[in-house]
Parts: C-alpha cells; sequence; structure tokens
C-alpha cells in the first residue's frame, strides 16, 4: 500500500513593535491526505465490472481548472468518482488501469469541489485485473466523514451559512468589491484554530467559524463560486523568516479578466494584545488580497504540478488603490499622511512600499524624525501633555504602520 501525505508545519512572522516584541504565528497549516493505491491482480474478479452508468455531463464540469487539465480518459474517470461522492459510494468502479493515476484524479475532484464536505480527502485504490486478455480497472474507495441524515442537516447549516454571507453583497457590487467581502467576511468570522474539527473542509469554516488553510481557502473558492466568480483552489509551500518550510493552500481568482492571488489565511490578524498597557488593534492584512506573483513570491511557493494562470497585475493592489503606496522616498509627503491621519484620529496609519530600497527609507525616517514629530503634533493638537503610540515593522511585506492613542 502506498501513501501520500503532505507535511504539517507552521510559518512564524516576526513584528517588531516600538514597544516591545511581539512574535505572531500566521498563516495555515495543510493537513495531510492520506491516499493508497494497491495494485492487485484478482482471479475472482467480475466477468462484467459493474460500472455505473454515466450521468454527469461533461457540460457540467467544463470550465472546472482541474479537470481541464486531464486527458479524455482522466475526465470519464473524474466524472465516475465525482458522480460516486455524491452518492456516497462505498466502491466507484472505474475506467481506469492505474490506481495513482486514480488517486491524482480524485484529488483533483476534490480540489475543484469544495461542496464536498463529507469526504475527508483519504481514498483507497485497487487494480484489478480482469480475465487474460482484458483490461484492468481500479475501485476507489472513498472515506466518508458523513452519511445520511447527518450529511443533509450538515448540508443544510452551510446552505444556510452561505446565505447568510452573502445577503451582505449587493447586486451592484462588482468582481473586486465581492472578492474583498468575501476576503473581509472569513477573516472577520472565522478563526484560525489548529483543532478546529473538520479542518480541512467548509464546514469548519462557514459553520464551525475555526479552520486552518485548507478550510479558509475551499471556503473562499466556494462563496466566489456561488458568484459566480472563477476561482481556483492550490496548494504550495510557505517559508518563514528562519527558513522554515510549511504546506499551505490559498487561491487564484479572476478578476475582470486578470488573474491574482488571494490568501485569506494570511490575511487573517493575529490577536496583538496590549502594549504597555494599550490595546494595539487587529488589522487584516490586505497585502493577500488580490495580489501579484511579485507580491505572493516572497514568501509563498506554488506547486510544480500543474501550470496555473500567471498573476502578473497590481493593478488590484489593495494599497494603492486606498491611497498608502510609496514607490519614492519623499518624507514631506509621508510627515502630510501622519499629520492627516492624526487630524482625523485614526487608530492607525499605514505605509506600504514598493521596494525594499524605498522601505528602508522610509523605517530610517519613521525613527529618526517621523514619529516622533507625528507624536508631538497629537500632543499639541489634543492638549495632551504625555503621548503614547506604537509601530510595527513588517520587511517581508514593505509595510509600516503606526499606532497613535488620543488618551
Amino acid at each position: 500500500m502506498r501513501k501520500k501525505m503532505h507535511q504539517t508545519g507552521k510559518f512564524f512572522s516576526f513584528i517588531l513593535l516600538g514597544l516591545g516584541c511581539l512574535c505572531l504565528i500566521s498563516g495555515g497549516i495543510l493537513i495531510g491526505r492520506q491516499m493508497s493505491a494497491t495494485p492487485k491482480a484478482e482471479s475472482s474478479a467480475p466477468e462484467e465490472v459493474p460500472y455505473e452508468q454515466e450521468k454527469i455531463t461533461d457540460a457540467e464540469v467544463t470550465g472546472e481548472f482541474y479537470y481541464e487539465q486531464l486527458s479524455d480518459k482522466e475526465q470519464t474517470v473524474y466524472r465516475e468518482i465525482l458522480q460516486g461522492i455524491q452518492k456516497n459510494k462505498k466502491e466507484i468502479y472505474l475506467h481506469c488501469n492505474n490506481a495513482n493515476t486514480a488517486n491524482e484524479v480524485f484529488q483533483n475532484v476534490l480540489n475543484d469541489r469544495p461542496e464536498i464536505f463529507w469526504c475527508d480527502g483519504n481514498a483507497t485504490s485497487t487494480e484489478y485485473s480482469q480475465s487474460e486478455g482484458q483490461s484492468r480497472y481500479v475501485v476507489i474507495e472513498p472515506n466518508y466523514l458523513y452519511e445520511g441524515e447527518e450529511k443533509e442537516q450538515r448540508n443544510q447549516e452551510i446552505e444556510s451559512a452561505r446565505a447568510t454571507c452573502l445577503s451582505g453583497i449587493s447586486d451592484l457590487s462588482d468582481e473586486y468589491e465581492k472578492i474583498k467581502y468575501i476576503y473581509t467576511y472569513l477573516i472577520d468570522n472565522v478563526d484560525y484554530d489548529l483543532d478546529a474539527p473538520d479542518n480541512q473542509n467548509i464546514y469548519s469554516a462557514l459553520v464551525g467559524k475555526r479552520s486552518v488553510c485548507a478550510g479558509y481557502a475551499k471556503s473562499c473558492q466556494y462563496l466566489l463560486q456561488q458568484l459566480g466568480i472563477y476561482c481556483i483552489y492550490v496548494t504550495g509551500q510557505t517559508t518563514d523568516p528562519n527558513g522554515g518550510i510549511a504546506d499551505h493552500a490559498w487561491n487564484i481568482v479572476q478578476c475582470n479578466g486578470q488573474y491574482y492571488y488571494v490568501d485569506a489565511t494570511w490575511g487573517d490578524p493575529i490577536f496583538l494584545g496590549e502594549d504597555n498597557g494599550y490595546q494595539i488593534p487587529n488589522l487584516i492584512a490586505y497585502d493577500y488580497l488580490c495580489c501579484s506573483e511579485k507580491e505572493l513570491e516572497k514568501t509563498h511557493m506554488i506547486s510544480t504540478d500543474y501550470v496555473y494562470p500567471s498573476c502578473q497585475s497590481e493593478n488590484l493592489n489593495y494599497y494603492q488603490l486606498n491611497g498608502m503606496y510609496y514607490d519614492t522616498y519623499e518624507p514631506g509627503i509621508l510627515r502630510e499622511v501622519i499629520d492627516r491621519s492624526i487630524e482625523s484620529q485614526e487608530a492607525y496609519t499605514v505605509f506600504k512600499m514598493s521596494d525594499d530600497a524605498v522601505y528602508q527609507d522610509v523605517v530610517d525616517e519613521m525613527h529618526e524624525t517621523l514619529m516622533e514629530e507625528g507624536a508631538g503634533y497629537l500632543g499639541e493638537l489634543y492638549g495632551l501633555w504625555q503621548v503614547s503610540y506604537s509601530y510595527s515593522e513588517e520587511a517581508s511585506l514593505n509595510k509600516f504602520i503606526i499606532y497613535w492613542f488620543y488618551e
């Protein structure tokens, strides 16, 4: 029996705060799926293989990313597996002569179909030989988490959660606003939890409100598909500042004709707690909303098993769209931004730089003059004799944030 298993891991992101040093855990863990491929010759194999009549048509699955990567024969196997899983078939007879191929196609089905929450991703595939001169075939046995009434009950809970989520979207919203809404919704409503049950499927995130990267990414895919937005579930690895590597899952979306990466798991802020008695707000990291390869490849490495759409466009960079992006070092402009932020009593001021050089210039200027000058202006403007502030440096993202306290 041959097993394929992903390793588990964590990504640690370190943020240096002005009043101390906090260690934050972000990213996700893709718990391994176990699949076995057992080539086996059976003398008792039936003369007539009990294939189920195929009812799923090519039109029903055409356009699904992983389905489109397959040969015609593999697409037949894909449809047979999908039909069997939908019916919770214990044994699915496949027009396939290789157990490893069956396992790979099985994974393709799950990657395309986030709504399949009742199958845990494990399956055993066995090759059989018929009489001499006849073709081999494969029987795949998926491992089901839920069946019957329990499956139906959980499906209803998912449908209810879906309706609640999508009720907040206006029909007039454009594609970017819809993607941003789903990204923010998942971050606001789901907690990252390694111990969450069912954390490899959408039930954990949408109903249980606790999950890991697989739950975030599949829920993002599921909800965007409900909105008619093309979304791919992808896997790969991430690296931490110390060179550690962990398996991870995220998404590729198509928006206004361009492809972008979306990683709601890494967009989810980790609770910072208090710093010297002051509550530091949790900020959603929009660095992973509709971002480009240039941005994501600093920390993510996508699987090379497939050729994925290229994500080159930076047109939807959140910080560019919201006036927080700087591609040149101009201290005067930075000071104006700080002053306007303080005048509006904003809790924080965000600076996102285009590259490492601009980032370092900005960080140096912040420490030398700008933060102290900003604090002085805050005290003068609001009549405070003592002013407190904090800051975070996120070098991997070229991002600097100042937190202002007005009391």
